[in-house]
């Protein structure tokens, strides 16, 4: 499992849309696209879920994402979350060709200044 592409699926969730943000299933989506892919994956769900949070909650340290605010044309959603500034631009580099693999490379953290560095590798 690349933590890198389990940072781009959780950051691609935190739209801040109509939808609880729910780390735990978006994990388990992208180990369910492991096994479909090679089966000998030997991840649980349970290793997933935790993995997910525990990394939630450090891109919400690191701010990433934060809970969305209330949008004046409809209801508030639980649990939803929004992309921060570095969060959408974090976002927008790892969908590009090779970033993951980049960052997976790197053994980057995930913390704002290690993220800083390797978006201005990248920019440069």
């Amino acid at each position: 499992m690349e933590m890198w592409e389990l940072v781009r699926r959780l950051l691609a969730e935190a739209n801040g849309g109509g939808q609880s943000f729910t780390p735990g299933l978006i994990g388990d989506r992208y180990r369910r696209d492991l096994i479909a892919a090679k089966p000998e994956v030997g991840l649980t769900y349970k290793e997933v879920l935790e993995f997910a949070d525990c990394l939630s909650e450090q891109m919400q340290e690191e701010g990433l994402i934060r809970p969305a605010g209330v949008r004046s044309n409809g209801p508030a959603i639980l649990g939803a979350m929004e992309r921060t500034e570095l969060g959408e631009e974090l976002y927008d580099a790892l969908r590009g060709h090779n970033v993951v693999s980049f960052f997976e490379s790197m053994n980057a953290d995930v913390d704002a200044p290690s993220i800083r560095r390797l978006l201005y590798q990248l920019n440069s």
